[in-house]
């Protein structure tokens, strides 16, 4: 008698290793050929020069094997999401920008004790016409298209051997694909939190929602610090302590969320796939190398221009 859960990963389509692979390889290649479109187009409106990257480097290729694969929908997951949950993952949204700044700002003083710089940042968007456009360009068009194909089709392809184990491995291609050794932790943490929720709520949307509301969090909290009087900050013990209590709060209000969303999963019969451990297929193999190396190949090029002043 075979194990229901093999049954349930082998009828069940899924995007294959090596598909899932080559889309995350062509996403990284396609950073360089925006870039190169960019400079060319100079003028081009922030929301043109990331269509023209999110729609024909992640969304398109996603389409066409989903349009080759039928019933790949329920593989990654394009179901419907009820409003509490969809309430709780924007909810994390907000808590982990919180989380990840505390987090990167610990790497980053690391880095910057070993001699290293970050990337410049996004600029501080100068009035609410253009804050509304970056958060069209740069907070919902990035999330879905990303959860779109880490969160959906990655995470389902990698499924197949342990749903934690994806989880963790679509965390890490997502980070790297990023380029930014400064923002490795968040990346991480972002990853992994989309990829829980995907899992628990059953539906790529969750996740989508999630990075909507923490990439606008990102963008809203400085542009409202921007237009408000910088005040005097003392560090001293009681701010420390101060710090820590509301991390800690932050960090516990995040666990309990996260458990009541697994608590629901199982009321809901949704159960991870096992890890199941079986070595990759030579062409899988090569397919994730080359995609790993470009990725980190640009996140090395862009650190070595950042620390050498080459990108301001």
């Amino acid at each position: 008698m075979q194990d229901p859960i093999y049954n349930r990963i082998k009828n069940q389509p899924r995007p294959t290793l090596f598909a899932a692979s080559g889309v995350v390889l062509l996403a990284a290649v396609g950073l360089w050929i925006s870039s190169l479109l960019e400079s060319l187009l100079p003028n081009a409106s922030l929301a043109l020069a990331n269509a023209l990257y999110y729609l024909p480097f992640m969304v398109l290729p996603v389409g066409l094997y989903a349009l080759r694969r039928p019933g790949l929908g329920d593989a990654i997951r394009l179901k419907a999401m009820p409003v509490l949950p969809t309430l709780s993952a924007a909810l994390l949204g907000l808590l982990t920008v919180y989380v990840a700044s505390l987090l990167s700002a610990a790497w980053g003083a690391c880095l910057d004790a070993l001699g290293l710089h970050g990337l410049g940042g996004v600029a501080v968007p100068r009035n609410e016409r253009e804050l509304l456009l970056d958060i069209l360009a740069l907070a919902a068009m990035p999330a879905i298209c990303e959860e779109l194909l880490f969160r959906g089709f990655v995470l389902s392809a990698w499924e197949s051997r342990g749903t934690r184990f994806a989880i963790g491995v679509t965390a890490a291609l997502f980070a790297l694909l990023h380029g930014n050794l400064y923002g490795i932790p968040a990346y991480l943490l972002v990853g992994a939190v989309a990829g829980f929720l995907a899992f628990a709520l059953d539906s790529v949307y969750a996740a989508m929602v999630y990075h909507t509301v923490y990439n606008t969090a990102c963008l809203v909290i400085p542009y409202l610090a921007a237009n408000q009087e910088a005040a005097d900050v003392t560090i001293d013990a009681a701010a420390v302590f101060s710090l820590a209590i509301q991390t800690a709060m932050i960090a516990s209000m995040m666990a309990m969320l996260l458990a009541t969303l697994r608590a629901r999963a199982r009321r809901e019969g949704i159960e991870p796939i096992p890890r199941i451990r079986r070595p990759l297929e030579g062409r899988d193999r090569a397919m994730l190398l080359a995609a790993v190396l470009v990725m980190t190949a640009s996140m090395v090029i862009l650190l070595i221009l950042s620390t050498r002043g080459g990108i301001s």
